[in-house]
């Protein structure tokens, strides 16, 4: 429930911005057709049930902040500034286990010069282990098309897991430094070339828990309990066609990347330097004739509505498997194709870092990140997006990931499922959280609440 009131409180920091969409007709969609009727019938007498009873706890927070008003009283608590550009705000996650955490985000634009932005979030594990996330980026550099950045983070875990493509599990510490600058600038119309070399320093030791720790050649070929520093330099190929970064109702997201990463010696031998190709297609479509984004009038409204609605009335209206009157009314459904294919230069000497990861947004949203590893990794994400204020969105999505060790060993035990809801803060220049349920199969359940796009 903490959770719940968090992110309702960053709803908060919404009333503040000036960003306003067009207002246009409403579609309105009957359905009399027998075969959709028998298609939407588990959605709507077995999903929708279950849907509904998830989001209950939902709707008492949200019903109490709109009829004190707290959304636009809370505008002042997170914002800062003169012109609002620096932003604080508190972060809790439920997670199962020891990956339970609270931590803040900062965030802060024109924070040394015109045009740049820093984002800074640590996190406090309740097994007192933490790690701490920086980005920043400088753009148009001299008035021009050049940028720059730069991605690091720190941690201080002393249980990390690493999974491989048998399904052995490794525990581990980890307090590894990774640092990745890049430089990119503009080729023509909406695409662009970026470098990137990074800096990584990979401190891995024996895990301070009791758990397992495995021995031999193959494990120390791979890096396990050793210290060793990776170079990754690489090169993309880059397009964007999106017509805003964050709230994106048309357009295109296109990646192509080569990586070459020498590795630094370890266990004896030198021969672990390795290859990466990795590619990533995102398409978003506008679904009906209405504009997305709310008016200022509409998000108000919706508000008000707010203020006196029964638990009945809240739930069908953030409903999100609502698909008999609004599937075409002011929806947008986004697609993403992701792959990455790692080649070792020595077999079997590759470290363990530079596997492919399947999960978390790579992109199963139902697993924690890296949850799923191998040389060759691919997925596809369909997400169904709906506004439910200025700047909030409803989603659902369902996704499919495979692994394998390459194409020819590719198996259909290897494919795995993800799939859930939740919702999403942002305007359409800056994303703030996102929380969800994702579910994979009947086995188990997955609570996000989390700083990081759905599709970065």
């Amino acid at each position: 429930m903490k959770i719940v009131f968090i992110l309702l409180f960053l709803l908060a920091f919404c009333a503040s911005a000036q960003e306003a969409g067009e207002d246009t007709s409403v579609v309105k969609i009957e359905h009399k057709s027998i075969l959709l009727s028998a298609v939407s019938w588990p959605f709507v007498y077995i999903v929708q049930p279950a849907i509904e009873f998830l989001i209950y706890p939902v709707i008492p927070p949200l019903i109490y902040m709109s009829r004190e008003n707290l959304i636009d009283k809370g505008a002042n608590l997170i914002t800062f500034g003169e012109n609002k550009q620096i932003m604080f705000y508190p972060l809790i996650n439920t997670k199962i286990g020891s990956q339970a955490n609270i931590g803040f985000a900062y965030w802060h634009s024109n924070l040394f010069l015109n045009d740049d932005n820093m984002f800074f979030s640590p996190h406090l594990f309740v097994n007192s282990d933490w790690d701490a996330t920086l980005r920043y980026q400088k753009k148009r550099i001299l008035g021009s098309s050049f940028y720059w950045g730069l991605n690091a983070s720190y941690r201080e875990d002393g249980d990390n897991l690493f999974r491989d493509i048998k399904g052995y599990q490794y525990s581990y510490s980890d307090s590894s430094v990774i640092s990745s600058p890049y430089i990119g600038f503009n080729l023509f119309g909406n695409w662009g070339l970026e470098f990137g070399a990074g800096l990584n320093f990979y401190r891995f030791d024996e895990p301070n828990i009791n758990d397992s720790v495995f021995t031999g050649e193959d494990v120390s070929n791979r890096g396990f309990y050793r210290n060793y520093q990776a170079y990754p330099l690489t090169i993309s190929l880059l397009h964007n066609s999106l017509d805003v970064p964050y709230a994106a109702t048309k357009g295109r997201k296109f990646s192509l990347s080569y990586t070459y990463t020498p590795v630094s010696r370890y266990n004896g031998s030198a021969d672990h330097n390795y290859h990466a190709v990795e590619s990533r297609l995102v398409n978003y479509t506008l679904l009906g004739s209405r504009s997305y984004a709310m008016t200022v009038a509409e998000s108000n409204a919706s508000r008000e509505r707010l203020k006196n609605l029964s638990f009945s009335e809240a739930i069908e209206m953030f409903n999100p498997i609502n698909i008999r009157e609004e599937v075409l009314d002011r929806r947008v459904f986004i697609t993403q194709i992701k792959a990455r294919y790692m080649i070792e230069e020595a077999e079997g000497k590759a470290p363990f870092t530079a596997m492919g990861k399947l999960g978390g947004n790579f992109p199963l949203r139902a697993y924690k990140d890296g949850y799923f590893t191998a040389p060759l990794v691919a997925g596809i994400s369909t997400e169904y997006r709906w506004p439910i204020d200025r700047f909030a969105d409803a989603l659902i999505f369902n996704e499919y990931g495979i692994y394998g060790e390459d194409f020819s060993k590719l198996s259909a035990s290897n494919i795995k499922n993800s799939y859930g809801f939740g919702f999403r803060i942002r305007t359409p220049n800056l994303f703030i959280t996102r929380f969800a349920l994702a579910f994979h199969g009947l086995q188990g359940i997955t609570l996000i609440l989390t700083t990081r796009p759905e599709f970065q």
